[in-house]
């Protein structure tokens, strides 16, 4: 046998033997590979799981609405690892790095399910696993806009009005009248006080402009704007907006497009 033809065997050899001991990864559905790329099992331009990879088959329904209930949690640097009850049934997920309370209850959905799992930072082998891109707490939606948000999960804006750049109303004025901009396209200036990134294809920014700060105006955007920064948006006015899964709005600002700011 010639020698590069030798070299050339023994490098496809070392390769699979390599690969051998890696998990198998699950097939995933266009849908879902969307999805994954988006989210936070990506990075870059490859992907931390290759949904390329053919393999078993995943399991039915792992792509309908699952309610879970928080029972253990295993922070990472990058991620966060949680132990689940969902029907009586115990098993782990592996989500966005989030802070997420024990007893608490979440949605999720096209949980990407990983046999023998292996978390280097932990030590330890899952021996089934989902993959979530996102976790949505079950009163997500309900208390945005309802209440005052808790200061300790967001920042508290401490400086006074921020002046509105022109064309820009003030939140006050949409809080006081949601009707007479119900579906028309408004410009707001504000401070983002916190993001929701990533969930249901989109950025969900929390915005303060002074004017009525005891009011969590949320807008979504497919842009993820840092906490702290001050801009100024555009986008459409949706009232008594209810997407399921907790997520509903007394008002809520759709499909944000950032005009000035970042």
């Amino acid at each position: 046998m010639k020698k590069p033809q030798f070299l050339s065997l023994l490098a496809l050899a070392t390769f699979f033997l390599s690969c051998s001991d890696q998990p198998k990864v699950i097939e995933a559905t266009s849908a879902e590979k969307e999805q994954y790329q988006l989210g936070i099992f990506y990075e870059g331009k490859q992907p931390l799981i290759d949904l390329n990879t053919t393999g078993s088959k995943p399991t039915a329904g792992t792509s309908e609405l699952h309610t879970i209930v928080v029972k253990e949690t295993l922070p990472t640097s990058k991620y966060i690892y949680l132990k689940v009850d969902e029907k009586g049934e115990e098993y782990w997920v592996a989500t966005n790095k989030m802070e997420v309370a024990i007893g608490d209850t979440y949605f999720y959905r096209a949980g990407l399910l990983k046999r023998n799992f292996r978390s280097k930072e932990h030590n330890r082998t899952f021996d089934k696993l989902y993959l979530v891109s996102s976790l949505v707490p079950v009163n997500h939606g309900r208390k945005t806009g309802n209440e005052t948000p808790d200061a300790s999960s967001e920042n508290t804006r401490k400086t006074g009005p921020i002046e509105a750049a022109p064309g820009s109303i003030k939140i006050a004025e949409l809080i006081s009248n949601p009707e007479k901009y119900a579906g028309k396209t408004i410009q707001l200036t504000a401070e983002c006080t916190k993001v929701n990134a990533r969930i249901m294809g989109r950025n969900w920014l929390h915005l303060k402009d002074g004017s009525k700060d005891d009011f969590d105006l949320v807008v979504t955007s497919a842009t993820n704007v840092p906490v702290g920064h001050q801009i100024t948006l555009t986008g459409t006015v949706a009232v008594k907006k209810d997407f399921g899964s907790g997520y509903y709005y007394d008002i809520l600002v759709e499909n944000g497009q950032v005009v000035a700011g970042l």
